[in-house]
């Protein structure tokens, strides 16, 4: 069984990239369309947004899979977290 490691391969942490990433997406789009960028900028973003919507797709995948592998298999196992306070 595999273990999980808190604050990088969590269930939140997948979450949370995946809003992040979506947030940087939805700038790009913005930026296209409010801001009027020259054609080597709009370039540039249609690139940005091609890479985010890949990113996207691939963290999608991986929740997916986590989720299936949690919810379905019931296999969930975590390195318990050291705190530096109480």
């Amino acid at each position: 069984m595999k273990e999980y490691i808190p604050n990088f391969s969590t269930l939140s942490t997948l979450i949370d990239r995946l809003s992040i990433e979506n947030v940087k997406l939805s700038h790009f789009e913005n930026e296209i369309e409010h801001d009027n960028p020259s054609t080597d900028a709009r370039k540039a973003l249609e690139k940005k947004i091609i890479t985010q919507n890949k990113i996207i797709d691939d963290l999608k995948n991986e929740l997916t899979i986590f989720m299936e592998k949690i919810f379905v298999d019931k296999d969930y196992s975590f390195s318990t977290e050291e705190r530096t306070f109480e």
